[in-house]
């Protein structure tokens, strides 16, 4: 049977820069997409349609679940699941319920998500769990554990040399044929997605996930990668996401905190001012397919669209708008060349722009010319 499939809505301005040009399922709760968890966590439920900001607690899958034909999920006045035509009676899913609301909570909630999807994890990975007995054993391989043994989960394929997990504050897993490499030092929650790897000497304090097809490197804090992108450098990153084929060029560094320690202004997409939510910790979001290069250093609570390319002498704005071209004289990166370069990286890790993918991004790239 095929796997759910999701409400067809409009965007919603609180999640910018990260569903210009990608579904807001797509999006990473802990290591892995809204999508690809609700697949796992219903995969013979053909008829139910979900909300693609609906996060997947256990508790909350468990009510999907358990829809009647025709049955209905509501969460604060908002539909969130149905099963069928969505015709028969409506059950209010109560404080067990989350949407995704606001672009930080993909780094809030990062460690919340990855022990919600780490049963499914278990599966779909095939990860063994590690065991006391074991730990001697590991430390004369170079793999010293602080903290309880039976939460480090390993991948077929996942490599570890001479480095230090600590798991006293959350679990550590190593997915498919990923590697963290000598002199690393990890404290949990951290998730290393498939094929990804971890830099020699990086520093990483979780909750901090990293996607499929990554590299990552220096001191990292609190933070989220999506798909395919790199740090593979030093540089701070800390309270901060990254989208999908993004490349942050050999010690880019963000701040997360103000001097003064107050409240952060953060970037509002749909009035187009700085306004506080009341975060003290905040640092870089970065579109899909946006660059930075070497020693860029950006402020607290940073947002640059997609297909930016960030370079120059000083320090960027807060706010850079999709297709940016540089931040000293800014200029509107053309499309066709945005185009050509994200080809070419993708080619690099045997992927393909698709059709649908490039009429997003013609349909960003028309949006910010509108503006």
């Amino acid at each position: 049977m095929s796997s759910p499939v999701f409400f067809d809505l409009a965007t919603t301005p609180t999640l910018y820069p990260f569903n210009v040009i990608r579904d807001e399922s797509s999006l990473h709760y802990g290591v892995r997409s809204i999508a690809n968890q609700w697949h796992d966590a219903l995969p013979t439920k053909h008829d139910c349609q979900i909300h693609p900001r609906l996060l997947p607690s256990a508790e909350v899958c468990a009510r999907v679940a358990a829809l009647g034909e025709n049955e209905r999920l509501v969460h604060g006045g908002i539909e969130v699941a149905r099963r069928g035509d969505g015709s028969g009676e409506a059950q209010e899913l109560g404080g067990s319920g989350r949407l995704l609301t606001a672009a930080a909570e993909l780094f809030e909630r990062c460690g919340e998500g990855l022990m919600e999807d780490l049963p499914r994890l278990k599966r779909a990975w095939r990860l063994r769990t590690l065991q006391e007995e074991e730990r001697v054993a590991w430390r004369e391989a170079g793999v010293i554990v602080h903290g309880d043994m039976d939460r480090v989960h390993l991948a077929p394929g996942a490599v570890l040399r001479d480095v230090t997990l600590n798991t006293e504050r959350g679990d550590v897993v190593v997915g498919p044929d990923a590697e963290i490499m000598e002199g690393s030092r990890v404290r949990g929650p951290f998730a290393l997605g498939q094929g990804s790897s971890l830099r020699m000497g990086s520093l990483v304090y979780g909750p901090t996930t990293v996607g499929q097809g990554c590299k990552v490197g220096g001191e990292v804090s609190n933070a989220v990668f999506h798909d395919w992108s790199n740090k593979a450098h030093g540089g701070f990153l800390g309270n901060a996401v990254v989208g999908s084929w993004c490349n942050l060029g050999a010690e880019t560094t963000c701040s997360n905190l103000k001097n003064t320690y107050g409240p952060i202004a953060e970037w509002n997409a749909e009035s187009g001012t700085f306004e506080s939510q009341g975060r003290t910790f905040c640092g870089l979001f970065l579109g899909d397919h946006s660059k930075t290069a070497i020693h860029t250093a950006f402020s607290t609570a940073t947002v640059v669209g997609v297909m930016c390319n960030v370079f120059g002498t000083g320090t960027p704005p807060r706010h850079l708008p999709s297709f940016t071209w540089g931040v000293d004289a800014p200029q509107t990166h053309d499309v066709d060349r945005a185009l050509a370069t994200a080809s070419k990286a993708m080619a690099r890790r045997n992927q393909a722009l698709s059709p649908a993918d490039e009429a997003r991004i013609r349909k960003a790239f028309e949006d910010v010319q509108r503006t």
